[in-house]
C-alpha cells in the first residue's frame, strides 16, 4: 500500500478535528434552534441563512484558494471558524442568543467554509506528491464521516451534563486544534495573479466547466441531487427525531453518528469501486443509491430502524464525495482547480439553502416521513437521467 505522504497526515489530522467541529457545530446550532423556537419553518430559514454564504462567496473563495497561500488561507478560516464558536457562551450569558442570532454566527462560520474547502481541495494534489489522487482524497473523505461519527457522539454524550450553548466552546477549541496540524504543512506557492479583470478572474473556472460536456454533467447532476437531498438531510432529519420517534437531541445526534459511520464503511467501498470501474459509472451508482437509501423513512417508525436506515444511506456518500473530488482533479486545468471545486461546493453546500428553506415549507404542510419518500425516488431518477451523457457515463 502506499504510504502517506506528512503532509496528507497533517491534513487528514487537522480535517477530522474540523470536521468534528463543522458537526458538532450543526447539530448544536439546530438543535438549539429547535429549542428556542418549534417551527419547521425558522428551523428551515436558519439553515438556509447558514448555507448561503457558499452561494454569495463560493467564486470568490475559489479565486482566493487559486491566488494566495492555500495554507495561509486554511488557517485563516478554521481561526475565524474557532473565535465565531467561542462566542456563543459569551452570547447566551447576555441572552442574546436568540434563533436568528445563532443563525447568524452560522453564517459567520460557513462564509469561512468558502473559502477553506476550495483551498482544501485543490492542495491535495500538491500533498500528494505525484502520487495515487484517489487514494490520497480517499484519506482525505475519512475525515468527513470521522468527523460527523465523533461530533454528534460527542453531543450525545455531552448534551446528557451541560446545556446546547456551553458546548459551542468544546466546538470552538477543535478548530483550534486544526489551525495546530494545518500548520504543519508544506507551504505552496500563490498562483501569481493574472492580468485579466477582477470578474474575469472570478467567473473563469465557470467558463472552463461550462465547456468540458464532463464537468458540465457533473456540476448539473449535483445541483439536482443535493437539491432534492439536502434539504431532508439537514432540517428533516431533526424534525425526523422529534416528530416521528419522539426523540430528543440526542436522538437526533444518534442518527447523525448513524450517518457517519455508514460512510466510514462507504470510503474504503468507494475506492474500491473507483479502482474497478470508470469514475462515470461509480458515481451515478452512488447518486442512485444516495436517493433510494432514504426511501424506508417513509415508513419506518422507531429509532434503531431510523439509525440503520441512516447507516445505509451513509454508506452512499463516499460513492459521491470520493469520486467526484478525483474527478475534478483529474480532468480540471491545475491552474483553475480552486475555482471549479468552489462551484462543486456551490452545488453541494450553497444549494443546500435553497433545499432547506423549501424543506422547511414543506414540512409545515407534508409529514416529513412522505417528504423523504419523495425526494428519495426524485434523486435516485437524477441518476438514470446523467446516464444518457456518454461522454460522462464513460469518464
Amino acid at each position: 500500500m502506499e504510504k502517506m505522504t506528512a503532509g496528507i497526515r497533517n491534513l487528514l489530522w487537522a480535517q477530522v478535528a474540523s470536521q468534528m467541529g463543522d458537526a458538532a457545530f450543526t447539530v448544536l446550532l439546530f438543535w438549539a434552534v429547535l429549542e428556542r423556537s418549534d417551527s419547521p419553518w425558522v428551523l428551515g430559514a436558519a439553515a438556509a441563512l447558514n448555507y448561503l454564504p457558499i452561494l454569495l462567496f463560493g467564486l470568490p473563495g475559489g479565486l482566493a484558494a487559486d491566488r494566495l497561500p492555500r495554507r495561509g488561507l486554511m488557517v485563516a478560516a478554521d481561526a475565524v471558524r474557532a473565535i465565531l464558536c467561542l462566542a456563543v457562551p459569551l452570547l447566551a450569558a447576555a441572552h442574546l442568543d436568540s434563533p436568528w442570532i445563532l443563525a447568524a454566527v452560522g453564517f459567520g462560520v460557513f462564509t469561512a467554509s468558502a473559502f477553506f474547502n476550495p483551498a482544501r481541495d485543490a492542495m491535495i494534489p500538491f500533498l500528494a506528491r505525484g502520487g495515487d489522487l484517489v487514494r490520497a482524497n480517499a484519506r482525505i473523505q475519512v475525515s468527513i464521516p470521522l468527523g460527523w461519527l465523533l461530533g454528534p457522539g460527542a453531543c450525545l454524550l455531552f448534551l446528557a451534563w451541560f446545556p446546547t450553548q456551553a458546548l459551542f466552546s468544546g466546538v470552538g477549541a477543535l478548530f483550534l486544534v486544526s489551525v495546530g496540524f494545518l500548520l504543519l504543512l508544506p507551504a505552496e506557492a500563490a498562483v501569481p495573479r493574472g492580468a485579466g479583470r477582477l470578474g474575469a478572474e472570478v467567473f473563469g473556472g465557470l467558463s472552463v466547466a461550462w465547456r468540458d460536456g464532463r464537468l458540465r454533467i457533473l456540476l448539473l447532476l449535483t445541483a439536482a441531487d443535493n437539491l432534492l437531498i439536502m434539504g431532508p438531510a439537514i432540517v428533516g432529519t431533526p424534525l425526523f427525531a422529534k416528530s416521528v420517534l419522539g426523540g430528543s437531541g440526542r436522538t437526533y445526534a444518534l442518527l447523525e453518528a448513524s450517518l457517519a459511520l455508514g460512510a466510514v464503511v462507504g470510503i474504503p467501498l468507494a475506492e474500491w469501486l473507483n479502482r474497478r470501474f470508470g469514475q462515470g459509472k461509480v458515481l451515478l451508482w452512488g447518486i442512485a443509491a444516495d436517493g433510494l437509501t432514504y426511501l424506508p423513512l417513509l415508513w419506518v417508525s422507531s429509532t434503531w430502524a431510523a439509525s440503520l436506515t441512516v447507516l445505509l444511506h451513509g454508506v452512499s456518500i463516499p460513492l459521491i464525495t470520493v469520486t467526484r473530488t478525483a474527478m475534478v482533479q483529474r480532468i480540471a486545468p491545475a491552474e483553475h482547480l480552486g475555482r471549479i471545486f468552489a462551484l462543486s461546493g456551490m452545488t453541494v453546500i450553497g444549494l443546500t439553502a435553497l433545499s432547506s428553506g423549501l424543506t422547511g415549507v414543506l414540512s409545515s404542510a407534508v409529514p416529513v416521513n412522505v417528504l423523504f419518500g419523495a425526494v428519495a425516488v426524485l434523486a435516485a431518477l437524477c441518476a438514470p437521467v446523467a446516464a444518457l451523457s456518454r461522454p460522462f457515463r464513460e469518464a
